[in-house]
This record gives structure tokens, C-alpha cells and sequence, in this order.
């Protein structure tokens, strides 16, 4: 099973400060203080690349948000909208996402230590001593004569990385005339990795190559041993899958020790299915 990913179990403090500087005024709004401590709660539930901008860029936004949901939050209550089913059905619902998460992090926290992390990363190296990857690029489109149009094309000496701003479907690389960075076989889909390392540098896909995304023309560019990213580079993603796991067998110990029953959607039994590890899914990379 899977569990939503946790947020990060150790946010820096984004704002520093004193005792008596974290209980400092920022606003009034009627007779109500928002206080620089506040201020950085909202900063923490902010998405993490507004996070690491620097806070006086994003401070005098912020602030007028709070006082904005100040207002109609009083205009709320004044209006009694907060004495409405609606509203306290929301509320639980919140509470309960709420309540979810700080138990996962209380349990989950203590037993993502550095040992750990770096024992991850150790293997991860390993595994990853003398692997090849490489480096290619790749026009997606819809349907397979599309996909021989375009091969045709590009023998009779089109512009691949023209044609892949023209005709990609996949946009993300298309707009940089379809490239896909390096990549290891294990991150592309099956159907995918098993013809691009089976090219040669600088060989174009001769026949279209079929994937859930639809229909791949490739062009392999280089390919090179696998470097392995220094650990501090990597630390936050092991730390974020490490939690997934330990937080996974958390709730998978909690179902084992309850009693659950579940139904279809017309209140039928639901037919049992047989319990089996999850595999781990390669990344839809196109």
C-alpha cells in the first residue's frame, strides 16, 4: 500500500529569531495582532520552491493574504457560516488529515536517522557502480504512421530537434528539441530503455518504438558510466522515501491488528484479493 508522502519531517526555520522578536507585531487588523511567529507558520505551508526564496521578497505578499483572510474569516463567523453543516463537515474532514499527519511524523521521525540514510544512499551506489546511461532525445507522437512519417523525414536529413518543437506531443522536452537529459535503463519504461540502449551514438530510431505514451522516434547522443551524486546532493529524496517506507509499514502493522470490511459503491461486498508486495514502478519518463 501506499500512504500520502509526508512532508518534510525537519523544516529549517525560515524565519530565525528571538523569543521576544517570534512575538513580534506585524499587523492589526481591527482588534486582532498577527504576530512574526504567524508569519512563519503560514511560511512553512507555503509550496517548497516559494520556501527557498528569500522571505523579504515574499514577506509583503504574505502578510496581505493573512490579513485578507482575516477579514473574511471574521465576516464569516459575524455571518454565522461557521454554524453550517458545510462547514463542520470540513472541519473534521481537516482535523482528521491533520490529526493523520502529526501521528505519522511522531512515529515516523525517530526512525529516520543518518545511519540509515547513508546505508540507503551506500547501496544505492553500489547498485549503481558500472551502470551505463545515456543521453538522447525523443519525438512522442499519437499514432504509428505519424511516428513513420517522421523517421522518413529525418533520413531524408530533417532537423530532429525542429521536428521535435513542431510535432512532440511531449512538451516538456519538445521544447528543447526533445531532450531527455541522461538516464539510466532502469528509469525509462520498459519498451523505451530496451531500444534506446540497443542504439548506437548518433543512430535515429529505424522503426517506431511503442509505449502507454504513445509512439517514440529516438535519437541516442552519448552514453557514459554512471557518477554517483555526492550524499548531501541526494539526502533529502533518500529521506522522503525512507519515511514513505517506514511510514507504509506503520499503517500496514495497523491494518494487520484491525478488524476492516470493505464494500463497492452499491454496498455490495468487495471481493477479497490477494495481498502481494508492491513492485517499485519505473519512472514514467518519456
Amino acid at each position: 500500500m501506499k500512504v500520502l508522502r509526508l512532508v518534510p519531517l525537519a523544516l529549517a526555520a525560515i524565519v530565525t529569531a528571538t523569543p521576544a522578536l517570534a512575538d513580534a507585531v506585524v499587523a492589526r487588523v481591527n482588534n486582532f495582532e498577527i504576530r512574526r511567529e504567524d508569519v512563519n507558520k503560514e511560511l512553512t505551508a507555503l509550496p517548497p520552491q516559494l520556501q527557498s526564496m528569500p522571505v523579504e521578497n515574499i514577506y509583503p505578499q504574505l502578510l496581505e493574504r493573512m490579513i485578507d483572510s482575516k477579514l473574511v474569516a471574521d465576516e464569516g463567523r459575524a455571518e454565522k457560516f461557521d454554524q453550517t453543516p458545510e462547514y463542520k463537515d470540513r472541519v473534521a474532514r481537516t482535523n482528521e488529515r491533520i490529526l493523520t499527519d502529526i501521528t505519522l511524523r511522531t512515529k515516523v521521525k525517530p526512525q529516520v536517522t543518518d545511519d540509515k540514510l547513508k546505508a540507503r544512499y551506500d547501496t544505492l551506489v553500489s547498485k549503481a557502480k558500472g551502470e551505463e546511461e545515456l543521453k538522447a532525445r525523443h519525438i512522442l507522437v499519437k499514432t504509428e504512421a505519424e511516428a513513420k512519417e517522421i523517421i522518413e523525414q529525418l533520413n531524408k536529413g530533417g532537423d530532429f530537434e525542429k521536428i521535435a518543437k513542431e510535432k512532440s506531443t511531449d512538451k516538456g522536452s519538445a521544447t528543447n528539441g526533445g531532450d531527455l537529459g541522461y538516464f539510466t535503463k532502469g528509469s525509462m519504461v520498459p519498451a523505451f530503455a530496451e531500444a534506446a540502449f540497443n542504439m548506437k551514438n548518433g543512430e535515429v530510431s529505424k522503426t517506431p518504438v511503442k509505449t502507454d505514451f504513445g509512439f517514440h522516434v529516438i535519437k541516442v547522443e552519448d552514453r557514459r558510466k554512471v557518477t554517483p551524486v555526492a550524499f548531501d546532493k541526494v539526502k533529502p529524496q533518500i529521506e522522503a522515501q525512507v519515511a514513505d517506507e517506514i511510514a507504509n509499514q506503520y499503517v500496514d502493522g495497523l491494518k494487520k491488528k484491525a478488524k476492516i470490511e470493505r464494500f463497492n459503491l452499491d454496498g455490495s461486498p468487495m471481493k477479497a484479493t490477494p495481498a502481494s508486495a508492491p513492485a517499485a514502478p519505473a519512472k514514467d519518463k518519456k
